[in-house]
This record gives structure tokens, sequence and C-alpha cells, in this order.
């Protein structure tokens, strides 16, 4: 459902008398109302949360339901040629019914209603490069980005200028996520700063290939105690991102990669493969189990690779998914063989991701767990059943990459790698052409390398975990 309103503006009052000019309004919408029916481990759903025990209560005594809503509105005003678009968005996101709270967090769905919770998630201007022949536009501000789903992808503050020549296809642009105010006298800090490109190519006409590259460096603060000697600060295994690094490190990382989109008819092939190198210094590299490095300069040498397989078979399409993510196996030399996310949204899983309707509560949203990297091998099928139902299920198994060692409550030292496997199914169904009512099960068979997130530490994993959820959305 689209509203386009188009206005003649005369602009007489500078001297531009008779002339006008046309504007196209269109406002869209994502009323999203999500229900947690059930889940019998509310604190694995804690956003990132990696502590050692502090996800997972080993007596099965955190139980919870709640609802949410989770609406997008957005307004895009463009000239009549489309040469030039203003977009502007804002969210209410994760608005709990019932929950009360502080102005700027999820919450305030209390007595009296919303508490302010307003989020501007899209502003930005979105240009034509002027006297260029080819399709060149300039986006400037907060908006919509995608540099490669296991990557970056996620609204960031930044310039990009893409475009279209033929059958090739471009991307370059300066991001900036984090900014810090110098001060005089005060430490020596650094803003983080992105210069990326995205290009692809046709190689046939369902298929094509591209390569994405990524620059994000700073500097950055450096503290020093009153002997001389510096402070450096945590680069923890529990908080595994580039996001969440922000200013506290020096950062030179560089990231490389290969896609590819192959469509043979029936048969279907989608894979990444990405390299990162670099170096981050002055910080103290330390694990999940609080085991500190004595390095504080270190090199980056960590991959990932993804690939799906499919086919469709009349209205079914089965996919089978493997993605390898490279963890690390030691937090005490100098070198990182961890893969870093910068900031994205994972979906694979239902319960260990961001799969479920709920997905602002989630365990983790990056494509590994910790520092440890990841195997995740995956059969999913979908089938249309007529236009308006939809229904599918997946099975997954999942491990890290390289061991989960820590030190249990009796002492004792354990290892695994274990985290499970996973059963999920879906339904969906149109209840008119723009109003969708959607149910998701998962339920994950947890493996001993799930114990680290147990309260109980005992080098085995007790409690396996399930969500059952519910959803109506009106997207328009």
């Amino acid at each position: 459902m689209k509203k386009t309103l188009t206005v003649a503006a005369i602009v007489s009052s500078i001297g531009l008398a008779g002339s006008a000019m046309a504007v196209d309004f269109a406002f869209h919408g994502d009323l999203n109302n999500r229900f947690n029916v059930y889940t019998n481990h509310a604190e694995f759903l804690v956003g990132d949360h990696f502590a050692k025990g502090g996800a997972i209560n080993a007596d099965d005594t955190v139980d919870d339901s709640w609802a949410e809503i989770k609406y997008r509105l957005w307004t895009e005003v463009s000239s009549d040629n489309n040469n030039v678009k203003g977009v502007y968005a804002v969210e209410i996101g994760g608005l709990e019914f019932g929950k009360s709270g502080s102005v700027g967090k999820s919450v305030g769905g209390s007595y009296s209603g919303d508490g302010v919770n307003i989020e501007t998630r899209w502003a930005y201007l979105d240009m034509q490069i002027p006297g260029v022949s080819d399709k060149m536009r300039l986006k400037t501000g907060l908006q919509p980005f995608n540099l490669n789903k296991y990557f970056w992808k996620e609204t960031v503050m930044g310039m990009n200028l893409d475009g279209q020549s033929g059958d090739f296809g471009y991307v370059v642009g300066w991001e900036r996520p984090y900014r810090v105010d110098a001060k005089t006298g005060g430490s020596e800090v650094g803003d983080v700063d992105a210069f990326i490109g995205n290009f692809s190519f046709k190689v046939m006409d369902s298929s094509k290939m591209g390569f994405f590259a990524s620059y994000i460096g700073n500097d950055s603060a450096e503290l020093y105690g009153e002997d001389g000697a510096r402070d450096y600060n945590s680069m923890k295994a529990t908080s595994w991102s580039i996001k969440s690094f922000k200013d506290q490190f020096d950062l030179d990382i560089y990231t490389l990669g290969l896609t590819g989109n192959f469509d043979f008819g029936s048969v279907f092939v989608d894979g990444d493969l990405i390299y990162q190198g670099g170096s981050i210094d002055n910080a103290q590299y330390v694990d999940q189990d609080g085991v500190s490095s004595t390095a504080s300069d270190y090199d980056v040498n960590s991959f990932f690779g993804h690939v799906d397989v499919g086919t469709k078979v009349g209205a079914t399409k089965i996919t089978g998914t493997y993605w390898y993510s490279s963890g690390d196996d030691d937090a005490t030399d100098d070198e990182v063989n961890a893969f870093l996310a910068t900031d994205v949204d994972m979906t694979a899983s239902m319960i260990i991701m961001e799969g479920m309707q709920t997905d602002d509560d989630y365990f983790t949203e990056r494509p590994y767990i910790l520092d440890k990297g990841m195997h995740l091998f995956k059969i999913a099928a979908d089938t249309k059943v007529n236009d308006k139902l939809k229904v599918g299920g997946a099975l997954l198994y999942m491990m890290t990459a390289e061991d989960i060692t820590y030190t249990g409550a009796n002492g004792m030292d354990y290892s695994d790698d274990g985290v499970g496997t996973e059963l999920n199914a879906y339904v969906k169904y149109k209840l008119y052409p723009d109003v969708t009512l959607s149910m998701n099960f998962g339920y994950l068979f947890t493996e001993d390398g799930m114990d680290y997130f147990e309260s109980d530490l005992d080098g085995s994993a007790d409690e396996d975990i399930y969500s059952l959820c519910a959803g109506l959305r009106f997207k328009f």
C-alpha cells in the first residue's frame, strides 16, 4: 500500500516566479507484533549473554512468556524524476507489554504508556550525480548498509557512492560508526573510520560474482598509571565484534571477500569466502575464562566461509548450508585467529541466533560464539502450500571451531566444542495481502560445550533449550 502525493511548489519568493517543482511523497510502515508464547530459559535470550555461567539456569526455573511491538515508519520524499530523494524513518523497538524502564532502553510499555521510546532508524539523502551518464548515486547520512551479511549489514552513518554500468555494479564509501570528541589534555583518542568497496558483475542472466574490501581503523585511548606504566583496555572474548571494541584499541583491520550467486534453473549455489588481516594494538587479550595475554600488539589472521546448495521442486525449496568461522585457541599469544564481524544480525538458528519473531531477544547476533568461531550445518525445506500458506522446517548441527575451555565450579578444567542439534519449524499465513500471521518453534538439544554458559559449570550440558513464538505483522 503506497500513498503518493504530488505537490507543485511555486517558489516566486526567491525570484523564480512561474516555475514549479514536483515532489513525490511516499509513506511506508512495518508494524510488527511479536509474542514469545513460551521459553524454558529466558535468561539465555539476553542479548550477547556470553558471561561464564550466566546464560542458562541449570535448575530450569527461568521459563517465561511475553509480548512486544516493533514498529518502523518511514517517509520518502523525491523529485518527480527521482534524481533526489530524502528518507527518514523512526522505530519503536522491542517495546514489551507491561515492562517499565528508563528512557533510551527498549522498554516502556507499563502503566501510562511509553516513556519516550523512539529511535531514528534512517535519515539520509539519496541523489543522482549530475552529468553522469550511468546510474551513479550518492547516499549520505544514517542509511541501510550491506557490505556482506556475515561481516557487516546494519544501519550506519556514512557516505556511499553506488552505481551500475551495464553488467558491472559498484559501491564505494566512507563510514563513521563511532566518534569521540577531542579534549585538550585528555587521553589520545581516535574516531573509528571505515573505507569500503563492493563490486559485482553478471556472469549469466541470473548469476553474478562479487568482490568486497573493507578497512577499519582508529587510534585507541591510551591510559597511564601514576608510575608511567601503560594500562591497556581488555579485548574480551565475551565481547567479540568490531562494534564492541569502539575506541578502546588501535584498529588496523582489513577484510577481503569473494561472493557468488549462481542459478542453474532448478539448482542454485551461493557462497562467500572472507579473509581478515591487519593488527589490533594497545590491547590485552582476555579469553572466556579470564586468562590474559602478556602481549599488547596482535596480528589478525582469520577466515570465514559459507556455501548454500539448493534445489527447487515445484513449490518446495530444499537448501543445504555450511559455514565456517575461524576461532582462536590461544589468547596468550600475539595473534588473533578468530573472525570478527562488525555489525550483523544472523537468523540461521531460531535458538542460538535471531531466527524467532522476538528477534530483539537473542543469544548471539553473530555467526560464531565467543572468539571460538563456528561450524554450522543446516538442511532446510520450505513449501508454499498455496497463495496464503507457507510452511517449513530445518535441522541444524552446530559446534565451535575451537574448544571452549574453562574451570568449572568444582575446580576441574573442562574443554568442549559441542553446541548441539537444533530442530526448527514455522508456518506463515496471509490474513490479508499485507498482513501475515506466523508461528515458529525451535528446540536445541545441547552438547557439553554449552555447559560454559550454565550456572552449575559441571562439565556437562544439563538443559536443552526451546521456544515457541508467534507474530502478527502489517507491512505497507
